[in-house]
């Protein structure tokens, strides 16, 4: 039976909520998808800003001569500052040293570990970076531009770099 409303009863039917509600699952579980897919793309971008950030803290160490009247084992003057790369690594070792001839070179000195976010990982090279501490100029070893960084192999974000020391 159809009582009509009287005006004291203003609202909705049990029908026109449910009605409601799924139109609301049915919006929320279409935009899951790309949500999932938005977030995983800003955690490459962070892991992408923070590689090129440490790349440029060593750099700047380098040039701004941190611990240049250090010396390493075996008595040498310290000569580059180094960040040490391993693929499927989410972490990767900052060292000085006084040589830019071996990953890592013989003589040299730990100065700390910088860690990417969590599940992102160094993706496409293992070896070394060097930064000189007369310029600033990058020597590698078993790396080339770019770097990439990422989830997995087909979800990267590149670090790009020339000898000359640039770093996009």
């Amino acid at each position: 039976m159809n009582l009509p409303r009287s005006k004291g009863h203003l609202g909705f039917t049990l029908i026109e909520l449910m009605i409601v509600v799924v139109i609301i699952s049915i919006i929320a579980v279409s935009i899951l998808p790309s949500f999932a897919t938005y977030i995983r793309n800003q955690n490459l971008r962070q892991a992408q800003e923070q590689l090129r950030s440490d790349l440029r803290t060593a750099q700047n160490k380098a040039l701004s001569g941190t611990l240049s009247d250090a010396t390493v084992p075996g008595g040498a003057l310290m000569q580059f500052w180094g960040i040490q790369f391993t693929i499927s690594s989410g972490s990767y070792p900052y060292f000085i040293s006084a040589v830019d001839d071996a990953c890592p070179p013989a003589n040299h000195t730990d100065e700390g570990i910088s860690k990417l976010p969590a599940n992102i990982t160094v993706r496409s090279v293992s070896g070394c970076m060097f930064f000189s501490v007369k310029d600033g100029g990058i020597t590698t070893i078993g790396i080339s531009s770019p770097i990439n960084v990422g989830l997995t192999a087909s979800s990267t974000a590149p670090t790009t770099f020339n000898p000359a020391g640039l770093i996009f």
